[in-house]
């Protein structure tokens, strides 16, 4: 492929991007929403039930017969452990404690990351990129702010989780995208989720909702996120990640305005100055691994 060619899609890449932020934040939006009224596990069970129709056809259409073949079996099922960990541990973050805080501490996905490198994928971590690492866990304790709230935060702990999960992730995909097709497993990772939320459904005997317009909210999650899911993997597939990467960020003022406006969050000083710190310090993180400097 020519190097004009490559250009050409790149304003298509960027564009998908931000519509697969956009998709995510309406998610997060949607459970922030219901989660008073709707427990969790029936978000979850709705998420993952109602995401499998569009991947099904995608899959069927790019695959065929081939449609659930891997290769790495064990990095799959370790990937969808921890898949449905993190998107739990996400899902339930957001219903204590909001998107603002949840989005926020989302960000120290690439600091995880970084830490967990060496050891997972046996990459070289440099001095400066551990500086870097250490102020984005100073401005996750500025955001957390112990003084006030307590180390022992529920829903700090479940956005914290999400986030490590989220890192864990990360690693698993690119272990997997040099083998397998990510349309086979994400469908093996959503046929899992699905199974699994449905018998956790049936067990704790939640309630379905008993109105039209929140059973439609719920379908809206699982078809939205099956959307993003596409997204993502589309918009990698014609811009590269270093054009990419800066992108992410959008989804901290897109987030903040809702929090502040639809749900009446209260972001503090301490927690706009670790956001700061904490975006400031994965950024520079981001940027040396790309550049490699």
């Amino acid at each position: 492929m020519s190097s004009n060619s490559t250009k050409d899609k790149v304003p298509l890449g960027v564009a998908t991007c931000i519509l697969e932020i956009l998709t995510l934040t309406a998610i997060a939006t949607i459970v922030r929403y219901v989660s008073p009224e709707i427990s969790v596990t029936t978000i979850l069970f709705f998420r993952y039930v109602f995401s499998m129709p569009l991947l099904i056809v995608i899959g069927v259409i790019k695959r065929g017969k081939s449609l659930f073949q891997v290769n790495k079996k064990v990095t799959l099922a370790a990937r969808t452990v921890v898949g449905i960990t993190g998107l739990s541990s996400y899902f339930i973050a957001i219903a204590l404690i909001g998107i603002g805080k949840t989005i926020a501490l989302g960000q120290l996905v690439t600091i995880f990351i970084t830490m967990l490198a060496p050891m997972m994928l046996s990459e070289k971590v440099g001095l400066r990129r551990w500086i870097a690492v250490t102020a984005g866990l100073i401005g996750t304790i500025i955001i957390i702010n112990p003084s006030h709230n307590g180390w022992f935060n529920f829903g700090i702990f479940w956005g914290l989780n999400s986030a490590f999960f989220s890192a864990l992730l990360n690693i698993f995909l690119r272990k997997l995208g040099n083998t397998d097709e990510p349309i086979s497993t994400a469908l093996w990772y959503n046929t899992a989720g699905t199974i699994f939320f449905s018998g956790l459904f049936l067990v704790m005997n939640d309630p379905l909702p008993d109105h039209i317009n929140v059973w439609l909210i719920l379908i809206s999650c699982g078809i939205l996120s099956s959307f993003q899911q596409f997204l993502l993997a589309f918009s990698r597939s014609l811009a590269p990640a270093i054009v990419l990467a800066p992108l992410q960020y959008l989804a901290i003022p897109i987030s903040f305005s809702i929090a502040i406006y639809f749900f009446n969050e209260s972001l503090g000083w301490n927690f706009m100055l670790g956001t700061i710190i904490v975006i400031s310090s994965t950024f520079y993180i981001s940027i040396r691994s790309r550049f490699n400097f």
